[in-house]
């Protein structure tokens, strides 16, 4: 058998060997310290960074919220619709009927639809007055087959005779 001497093991090596151990566990004690702390700052800078509140905005570089512009408001009046309305001062000496109509060939008529009165035998002219449908007017001349010489309200001109019912004068022309 053979004997193998144990080596006596001195008392400062197992002093180096535990200072050995101590100063690997102070190292990783201090590594697992550090990481800890860089997760918990990663912690914190990450819910700023990636978790929002709803009542911020996002600071993305991109406009997220319309901005504060002023406003103004503008009212618009619309303006009634006038009538032109125009009444036309006759010469005695061409329309002799101004002051009296001749009741010879004049007839009475019935409007059948609302009619402008013009001052001369055409649309183009100014409207004296409108005369209302069922209005009885006195028809004194028919001029250019189509346009009435009439009296309303004592308001004389020319109407369209399409719009009335009744007899139509005999009479051509309005004396000069």
């Amino acid at each position: 058998m053979s004997t193998k001497k144990k080596r006596p093991i001195y008392e400062e090596e197992e002093e180096e060997a535990s200072v050995n151990v101590g100063d690997v566990v102070k190292g990783i004690i201090a590594v697992m310290v550090t990481a800890l702390v860089v997760i918990i700052v990663i912690m914190l800078f990450a819910k700023s960074l990636f978790v929002s509140n709803a009542s911020e905005e996002k600071k993305t570089g991109k406009l997220t919220a319309a901005p504060n512009y002023s406003t103004t408001t503008t009212t618009t009046v619309s303006v009634a619709e006038v009538t032109k309305k125009s009444t036309t001062t006759r010469n005695t000496d061409i329309d002799p009927y101004q002051t009296q109509f001749p009741t010879d060939g004049a007839t009475s008529m019935t409007v059948n639809g609302d009619v402008r009165l013009h001052p001369e035998p055409t649309s183009k002219s100014d409207t004296i007055v409108t005369i209302p449908a069922g209005a009885k007017v006195t028809a004194y001349a028919l001029v250019n087959n189509s346009w009435l010489y009439v009296e309303y309200n004592g308001k004389v001109g020319y109407a369209y005779g399409d719009y009335f019912d009744g007899t139509k004068p005999s009479a051509t022309t309005i004396p000069t």
